[in-house]
């Protein structure tokens, strides 16, 4: 490999300096063009959560292990400052579980689950008690002025050892946490 040292001179020159003081600007338009606005363009996420479920006994005891049935996949939206969920079967505005503003930006998960929760063969205390990822959809969005909030909405019903996937219009979210 050879390397050689380029000499720059003239207009090349002056535009190679490695430090500007003035800030970039852009050129007007040509005359009668109208000024481009900028299109904000919604912002989505989706994830896969496990909303239907059997809790299964180790040994005919617990701790128990969650043996997922079915899923659905949930798709989020911030859009004009409203948060939006679907679960193939429609839309939902939750806004409301947040705190007033202009929400643009949105995260889905799974939420979050201590170890397994209840007493076998008889029942589950709540899908936050399973151990497993399951019947939880962590929702976290970011406000306007940079304020990031989150809530765990409970997505599927726990009947006994079993759990169901929730409607949609159905689901329910806990109180929103600032982060």
């Amino acid at each position: 490999m050879t390397c050689a040292t380029v000499g720059l001179s003239g207009a090349v020159a002056a535009s190679a300096a490695p430090v500007k003081n003035t800030p970039a600007t852009q050129a007007a338009n040509p005359a009668g063009e109208k000024d481009k606005k900028v299109v904000v363009y919604p912002r989505l996420d989706s994830t896969n959560i496990v909303t239907d479920f059997t809790a299964v006994p180790v040994a005919g005891t617990t701790p128990a292990f969650v043996l997922p049935t079915g899923s659905t996949t949930y798709t989020g939206s911030a859009r004009r400052g409203h948060v939006w969920v679907h679960d193939t079967t429609g839309w939902r505005d939750i806004t409301s579980q947040f705190p007033a503003g202009y929400y643009y930006d949105i995260s889905l998960a799974a939420g979050p689950s201590t170890a397994f929760t209840g007493t076998l063969p008889t029942t589950i205390v709540s899908p936050s008690a399973t151990g497993a990822p399951a019947g939880l959809l962590r929702v976290t969005v970011r406000r306007a002025d940079g304020a990031v909030y989150r809530t765990d909405c409970t997505v599927s019903d726990v009947t006994g050892t079993t759990g169901a996937r929730r409607a949609l219009g159905a689901v329910t979210c806990a109180a929103a946490v600032a982060l």
